[in-house]
């Protein structure tokens, strides 16, 4: 039987037992991608024709637990589908199509907005309805730390876009939790360790087993010459020779709103430098609920879900190897839940991309292990 229990809420009204199945998408599938948004796709039993009273863009509020301390979302409605069954004698069911704070984010437009010129955390909250919109209220912003300054401009586009410009500035990541997004900066991602939960094999009090994991190596994370364009500023790419002469060139490139050139390069220069190896790796893994350990299912919904540190411990074995241990970020992920059962797919990056070379620490003071930062 299922260990995991999903509670819906439209606008105050408990829904839960009319949900015939739900999927959830959010995050990014790498690290480097820009973001989409995410969306919360659910079924219902529709026989009252009850979809009917569910408006546009009313909040769908979903948790795993009631105390709040595991998955805990908001959502938006944003289209309705409804299956009236021939005749009205069989199930009539509506599927419900609801964007999450990401994604409604880019369905807003802003219009000549002034933006100073300040650190990206001042860059995400300055659309918020506190500080003259255009974000909605019921759409918050963290307020984070982050020391990497960006260029003032006069900005007409989604606020998404923007958020997108400033990940690219920053390289941290978009955590939503409840009604609020959390920019995840570069200064915040020092301190993030994996919690005590792991990913591997089998399952235990500890660990979660997956059933399945792929190692991608390369592909469009392999890259060796990297162009930032910075708002306003002259572009600036950086390359690796050495990675160019051994394998050809593999190029990327990104918008940024970073305040100076020299900031620009240092961008361009992480990039060029922390993805030259043809062989490092990014992962995939599936488990469902049905098969977990109940101890490490709760501790691994409260550690992933119940904040904003999105890092955990991936263990795998390599034909012929042994165990390998990697300190990973959930960079995105999809659940799919029926009455049954729960299952998720996460996708994952090495937690060095995020964390920089830190003296005497044992995990982030390793040469060829922790790029220098810029």
């Amino acid at each position: 039987m299922p260990k995991n229990s999903w509670i819906f809420d439209s606008v105050g009204r408990d829904i839960t037992n009319k949900v015939l199945s739900m999927n959830i998408s959010q995050g990014r599938t790498k690290y480097l991608d820009t973001y989409s948004g995410g969306s919360l796709t659910f079924t219902i039993n529709n026989s009252n024709n009850f979809a009917s009273t569910i408006d546009y863009q009313s909040p769908i509020v979903l948790k795993s637990k009631s105390d709040n301390s595991e998955f805990y979302e908001w959502f938006w409605v944003r289209e309705i589908t409804f299956q009236d069954y021939p005749g009205n004698t069989g199930l009539n069911t509506a599927t419900i199509i609801c964007s999450d704070w990401i994604n409604r984010s880019g369905q807003i437009n802003a219009n000549a907005k002034a933006i100073a010129a300040a650190t990206t955390s001042y860059g995400f909250y300055i659309f918020g309805d506190g500080y003259g919109g255009p974000l909605p209220a019921s759409m918050k912003v963290a307020i984070i730390t982050s020391s990497t300054q960006c260029s003032a401009s006069t900005y007409t586009g989604s606020v998404l876009n923007y958020y997108n410009y400033l990940v690219n500035t920053e390289r941290g990541y978009l955590v939503s939790r409840i009604d609020t997004l959390y920019p995840i900066s570069r200064d915040a991602m020092q301190s993030y360790t994996p919690g005590s939960v792991t990913l591997g094999r089998t399952t235990s009090t500890t660990q979660i087993a997956y059933n399945s994991f792929e190692r991608i190596q390369n592909g469009v994370q392999y890259i060796n010459t990297a162009t930032t364009s910075p708002a306003g500023l002259t572009a600036q790419t950086a390359t690796n020779t050495a990675s160019v002469a051994s394998y050809g060139q593999s190029f990327y490139s990104s918008s940024t709103v970073d305040a100076t050139e020299t900031q620009a390069l240092g961008n361009a220069q992480w990039i060029a430098n922390n993805f030259n190896d043809p062989y490092s790796l990014r992962f995939t893994c599936t488990f469902d609920d049905v098969a977990q350990n109940a101890t490490a299912l709760t501790a691994f919904m409260q550690q992933i879900f119940g904040g904003v540190n999105r890092s955990i411990n991936f263990k795998y074995q390599v034909p012929g190897g042994s165990e390998t241990t990697v300190a990973c970020v959930i960079e995105g992920y999809s659940i799919n839940a029926t009455p049954e059962s729960t299952q998720y797919v996460l996708n994952l990056s090495p937690l060095q991309y995020y964390q920089f070379f830190t003296l005497n620490s044992s995990t982030l003071g390793i040469l060829d292990t922790s790029r220098l930062g810029w």
